[in-house]
């Protein structure tokens, strides 16, 4: 219990202070609810410095999701690459599957899948499966929050050196946990914020935060400008790799 409420204290100095990570913010990317049929968005993201640096950096992402009465399919991938002075620096990719299925109006149970890597944090390779259940806890026109639970099985396979303190291979079981709102602030404008927990089940110290928020723009057309920040933190990162991470980005994507 005392580890539990320790947990909980964390979690409320995240919502109230600072955004936070965990694996990656799915809330961001799913479909508004009552919208039916096919629907995604493509982006892409190319910067180049040359002079003191030389640095070339391409991030792509993709999302496509197909929304039936009750239940909602979706698929996301993303991958994001760097070099500087024609060295690689970063190196990550992700793909990730869901399905939802509606039980009764505002609770949804959910399945998923996910694989990814990530050089910059000596991840080769994690694998993940889990299921849970979904709450609407507020449904209003300008404001909508939701809550989510459920279980995680989490293989990682990392790239350290073999007498690092953490081991190269490990599979655990992790509780996830989230609140994800979502405000209008007008017809074109908008903002997201999601906070999750993921601590191990048999070392519950042992857990993930991630808080994301965003501003989204409707440019006109398919065009939209996604302002985002987000802050990662790691309770026991592999040696060598610090516990707290973040990242601005500002995305231009296109919306079908």
């Amino acid at each position: 219990m005392k580890q539990l409420n320790y947990l909980f204290s964390v979690l409320l100095l995240i919502l109230f202070n600072a955004p936070s990570y965990a694996q990656v913010n799915i809330e961001e990317y799913r479909q508004e609810e009552g919208d039916t049929g096919f629907s995604g968005s493509f982006a892409a993201g190319v910067e180049a410095q040359t002079g003191n640096t030389d640095i070339q950096e391409l991030a792509v992402e993709g999302r496509l999701d197909y929304v039936r009465p009750t239940v909602t399919t979706f698929i996301l991938t993303n991958s994001e690459f760097g070099w500087e002075q024609g060295q690689r620096f970063s190196n990550e990719a992700l793909v990730h599957f869901r399905q939802m299925y509606q039980l009764r109006e505002g609770f949804r149970l959910e399945m998923f899948g996910q694989y990814n890597f990530d050089k910059t944090i000596f991840l080769d390779t994690r694998i993940l499966v889990g299921a849970g259940l979904r709450f609407r806890l507020i449904d209003h026109p300008a404001f909508h929050l939701w809550q989510g639970s459920g279980y995680m099985l989490e293989h990682e396979r990392l790239g350290i050196p073999v007498l690092a303190k953490h081991p190269n291979r490990t599979t655990v079981s992790r509780w996830s946990n989230y609140l994800s709102s979502r405000f209008n602030i007008n017809d074109r404008v908008g903002s997201a914020w999601t906070v999750y927990i993921q601590p191990q089940f048999r070392a519950m110290r042992d857990f993930r935060l991630l808080s994301d928020i965003n501003l989204e723009v409707d440019l006109g057309g398919p065009l939209v400008l996604v302002l985002s920040y987000q802050m990662r933190y790691d309770s026991r990162p592999p040696s060598g790799i610090k516990k707290i991470d973040t990242k601005i980005e500002n995305t231009v994507a296109i919306v079908f």
